[in-house]
């Protein structure tokens, strides 16, 4: 895949409807695989006709570039609005952590899109996402790097930013919304409180396995 189309005529009814389609597209993808999904399963999750989803998007790939753009562009803009006011920069990354688990636990279908398929894209498609990504984790990773780490830490805040990235992105293979006992508000503080000061210090954390 080389490049996209972004010249459609947009108007937000096109906008809505393309949200949609991409929302369907998450469900077929996580279930079935990237390379399995087919444009009728797509259809019919999304209750539309075949033909009329290439109003929309030129075929599949086109659906998992927009999964992925549309994820990290929304990522970027809730943590900028979740940051607004709040000066402590514990506060901040707390923050930060609450905007991505919020998130995700939302759109569960395409937090596995984006965990599994980072790499499927190819060309400018791959490029334009992988700036996103790229902005998005240099986000996370200034307010990592606005906490003072106690003395004696010797991670680095890269690889300190890069694992906190792989607790937040996995919690799908373990964290069901609607069965588990923790809400996201509580995960996320958890896993913020972890990060921020170690499961020895998490005093408050108690033993949910999640169901």
């Amino acid at each position: 895949m080389g490049s996209i189309d972004t010249a459609r005529k947009r108007t937000p009814a096109f906008d809505s409807k393309r949200i949609h389609l991409l929302a369907a597209a998450a469900r077929v993808f996580s279930e079935e695989g990237y390379d399995k999904a087919s444009m009728r399963q797509i259809a019919g999750e999304a209750q539309v006709s075949l033909a009329g989803i290439y109003h929309y998007v030129a075929g599949k790939e086109e659906l998992l570039y927009w999964i992925q753009f549309h994820t990290f562009e929304s990522l970027l803009r809730g943590l900028e609005k979740s940051l607004e006011g709040i000066e402590d920069p514990r506060q901040r990354l707390g923050a930060a952590v609450g905007n991505h688990i919020r998130h995700f636990g939302d759109n569960m279908q395409e937090l596995k899109v984006c965990a599994r398929e980072l790499e499927t894209l190819e060309g400018d498609a791959y490029e334009d996402v992988r700036r996103l990504r790229r902005s998005y984790f240099e986000a996370v990773h200034n307010l990592v790097k606005e906490l003072q780490p106690q003395r004696g830490t010797h991670l680095g805040s890269w690889l300190a930013t890069a694992n906190l990235f792989g607790m937040l992105n996995w919690f799908y293979q373990w964290y069901d919304p609607e069965r588990s006992r923790v809400s996201l508000d509580d995960l996320a503080a958890q896993q913020a409180s972890l990060f921020l000061d170690g499961y020895t210090s998490c005093n408050s954390i108690g033993d949910d396995r999640g169901n």
